[in-house]
């Protein structure tokens, strides 16, 4: 069942605030404190239930999370319920924060491209280079963000989604367990952002949505 502090928590992380406390230990030297924070939202539904346009994602899903926030919160029944829904955090990689550097000084001209799905619940870390376990198998292939699905920035945030359909994975069933963020479409070592979650079970008629808040912010 989804739960109200869960679809706030990603309202307010589209909104382009922090969604967590924020406790600084002060010592001389560290008056400017730069943050990064990843909220991933994973969400699922029934295909004969609602319809999303992949190149329309970020702004669809956005409206129908908001749409659900109020029918939870006034206890309405208005929109569709998700078959599934979880955000958690996660780190950026250390590779993925060295290419971002790298972008910013021209020094490379990649940008993140590609949206990926695996079926490993290992935890994410830093150190990190790709999914512990990307499926790979049949006509399964990185899905990019600007073909198939949708990136942008509000703000400081910049925001990647990705809708999955039964036909864009390997087969189903299929147990999904983590996903990533890559600047490239195929490869290890191209890894901006991994995150692992509650497993989602895909079975045929079902739709998958990835999508990403990374809050880049002073305080």
């Amino acid at each position: 069942m989804v739960k109200l502090d869960q679809v706030l928590r990603t309202v307010v992380a589209n909104s382009g605030n922090r969604t967590d406390q924020l406790s600084v230990e002060f010592t001389p030297g560290t008056e400017h404190v730069s943050l990064q924070t990843d909220l991933w939202t994973l969400s699922a539904f029934k295909e004969k239930d609602i319809t999303f346009r992949p190149q329309y994602i970020i702004d669809e899903i956005e409206k129908y999370e908001n749409e659900l926030l109020n029918d939870l919160y006034n206890n309405k029944n208005t929109t569709v319920r998700p078959i599934y829904y979880n955000n958690t955090y996660n780190i950026i990689t250390s590779i993925g924060l060295t290419q971002s550097a790298k972008r910013d000084t021209g020094e490379v001209a990649t940008t993140n491209t590609h949206n990926s799905i695996g079926t490993s619940s290992t935890t994410a870390t830093e150190a990190d280079i790709g999914l512990a376990a990307e499926d790979t198998g049949g006509s399964y292939a990185r899905r990019s963000y600007a073909s198939l699905g949708q990136r942008k920035v509000t703000g400081s945030t910049a925001k990647y989604g990705m809708l999955w359909t039964d036909s864009a994975v390997s087969a189903v069933p299929i147990s999904i367990k983590e996903s990533g963020v890559h600047w490239a479409s195929s490869g290890a070592s191209t890894l901006h952002a991994r995150v692992t979650f509650t497993t989602f079970s895909m079975t045929t008629g079902d739709l998958f949505v990835t999508q990403i808040n990374e809050l880049h912010q002073n305080a």
